[in-house]
């Protein structure tokens, strides 16, 4: 909580403008107001992400994420992906996006607490069963690093969803590779050898079940078991 609040104090301190004036705007826009004491959650390249609540309400909180006018479409790709993933239940949730005069505004539902990076095969596995829960169900994430996925009341969600453009397995292809890339981000640069490609590329070509996890299973074995 108190590293929240310093948080804030620094980026308000820091970011005076133009930052808090499109956060001002946004909430208004979206008929919000911050979360007292830990509004800020995170920064990104392309935004900035805040905990709100409904304006005089004490209800659930939701995650306001802000981007800039450049990055709009950006944001846009977000949402389309989001209302094609909702299905799933496997994914924040979309709730409302707003245009504000030098940015764009969207609220997602739930906040949640980011993931550690896994430190077991066991670990390693239920993230790739994440993934494989998307994928049956024709759904690509685009960017499924371990940083994107949050928990909330103990059930695991993908959060910043990327609408992919070109074939299906090729995208699905690329997600596999980006996962492993993010789980192995602690180990040498090469530790993406000549067998993890083989998998990767032979998930691509057949995605099932069994192919995703002989891959997960090659990753785990560089990870102690729980």
């Amino acid at each position: 909580m108190e590293g929240s609040k310093v948080l804030l104090r620094d980026f308000i301190t820091k970011n005076l403008s133009p930052w808090v004036t499109r956060l001002t705007a946004a909430c208004s826009a979206l008929n919000v107001e911050v979360v007292e004491g830990d509004a800020f959650l995170s920064r990104g390249a392309f935004g900035r992400v805040f905990k709100v609540k409904r304006l005089g309400q004490d209800g659930d909180e939701l995650a306001l994420k802000i981007v800039e006018m450049s990055s709009a479409g950006r944001l846009f790709q977000e949402v389309k992906a989001l209302k094609l993933a909702q299905q799933t239940g496997l994914t924040i949730r979309f709730v409302a996006v707003a245009e504000i005069s030098d940015g764009v505004a969207m609220l997602l539902s739930p906040v949640g607490k980011p993931i550690q990076y896994p430190t077991t095969s066991e670990e390693v596995k239920a993230l790739f069963d994440m993934l494989w829960q998307l994928h049956s169900a024709d759904v690509v994430h685009g960017d499924p690093r371990g940083p994107n996925v949050i928990v909330k009341d103990g059930q695991r969600l993908w959060i910043d969803l990327v609408e992919g453009w070109g074939d299906l397995p090729v995208l699905i292809q690329n997600d596999a590779e980006i996962l492993t890339q993010s789980i192995l981000h602690g180990f040498p640069k090469d530790s993406l050898d000549v067998d993890l490609e083989t998998l990767i590329e032979s998930y691509g070509g057949n995605p099932t079940k069994l192919n995703l996890d002989c891959l997960a299973d090659k990753v785990g074995e560089k990870f102690p078991a729980s």
